[in-house]
């Protein structure tokens, strides 16, 4: 039991990593550059929830059904609760200050409740306006992911018991979904929550479900020093296979450009050792002693994280009309922004992360 505590410490940490990369790329990269390494590596580390959402499975654990139901309930609930509460905040706002009629307001939830998430497939088979109240409720669409997460999952758990008993099984199968997206991604089918990416997703998934039964961030067989040196070597070649895919908004919405299926096999040979390596050198820190609580509480509570970042620049987007997150930043004052927020955004993570550790010895006490 406290091995498998000290294994979710460090993944933890891995997954803080990646939710601070995900914040700067969300306000920072439309001020950079599109060929820098900030953006480059954004795939790899939206490919590592996926992959760490299957590493502490285990066949036969729990029945397919509850399994299902357990991460339903996990991601509906969530993806729910912070739209609804996005769309009441902005209605309440828009419709204060006459930016728009309170009839408008409910068109939109109309749509969102029709469509289940403010999706541009599902818009269209309904003719409505995917913008219908311009960028002011586009943020609606950002808890894609939830969606994108619970379709993965329920492909993952009908099909993870009888695969994960075999190394063959599992790499072939991996293999087969694979190359089953590449046909999709490679004929042009766009499907809602872009479900056509489900089986990249959930091969990942499968991946890590893999590397958690083999225990490949331990690696018992290897002395520290070559458990560091294996973890540098594999995040090194991970991000100069990274570098080496062509820039692109963001991969899982299928973003690939004339590129497409080039660019996604560069993505999974990229996130591969990247994740693996990243993985070696997290879990080698803290047996080495190196600080990384704030990091595991960051990874811990990454939907939160998530939340406090898209809130404060869809808040700034609606009062100023001017989104730091899709709109050309021409100016100064568009860099100050994304900035400003992005260190909004973490002040508020580690302030709570005080205030819960401050709490915590009261109570001890």
């Amino acid at each position: 039991m406290a091995e498998e505590k000290k294994r979710l410490q460090y993944i933890d940490v891995v997954k803080g990593i990646a939710i601070v990369w995900i914040v700067f790329y969300h306000l920072l990269a439309p001020c950079l550059v599109k060929n820098r390494i900030i953006n480059h590596l954004m795939d790899a580390f939206l490919v590592s929830f996926f992959f760490f959402s299957g590493y502490f499975y285990r066949p036969g654990k729990r029945s397919i059904k509850e399994s299902i139901k357990n991460r339903a309930k996990a991601l509906i609930v969530p993806f729910f609760r912070y739209s609804l509460f996005f769309w009441l905040v902005g209605t309440i706002y828009l419709v204060a200050t006459k930016a728009e009629p309170l009839v408008e307001a409910f068109l939109c939830l109309r749509n969102f409740l029709g469509g289940c998430i403010w999706n541009r497939v599902i818009q269209g088979w309904f003719g409505w306006e995917y913008y219908s109240l311009g960028k002011r409720y586009f943020y609606l669409a950002d808890f894609w992911f939830l969606i994108a997460m619970l379709f993965a999952s329920i492909l993952f758990f009908l099909i993870a018991d009888a695969v994960l008993r075999s190394k063959g099984r599992t790499l072939l199968t991996t293999i087969v979904l694979f190359a089953l997206t590449g046909c999709l991604v490679q004929t042009g089918i766009s499907l809602p929550y872009n479900l056509q990416l489900v089986p990249h997703w959930t091969a990942f998934m499968l991946l890590g479900a893999y590397a958690g039964q083999q225990k490949l961030f331990d690696l018992p067989a290897l002395s520290g020093g070559s458990r560091w040196g294996l973890g540098i070597a594999l995040l090194v070649i991970g991000t100069a296979l990274s570098l080496w895919k062509m820039p692109s908004p963001n991969q899982f919405r299928g973003s690939f450009g004339e590129q497409e299926l080039v660019s996604m096999l560069l993505c999974i040979v990229a996130a591969i050792p990247f994740i693996w390596g990243l993985g070696l050198v997290c879990a080698q820190a803290e047996k080495a002693g190196v600080r990384t609580k704030e990091l595991a509480w960051l990874g811990s509570h990454s939907l939160i994280i998530y939340l406090y970042h898209m809130f404060l620049a869809w808040i700034i987007g609606i009062i100023t009309g001017f989104s730091v997150f899709y709109e050309d930043p021409s100016d100064g004052r568009t860099i100050a922004l994304s900035v400003l927020l992005t260190l909004a955004c973490l002040a508020l993570a580690i302030g709570r992360n005080i205030l819960e550790d401050r709490l915590q010895a009261r109570k001890s006490v």
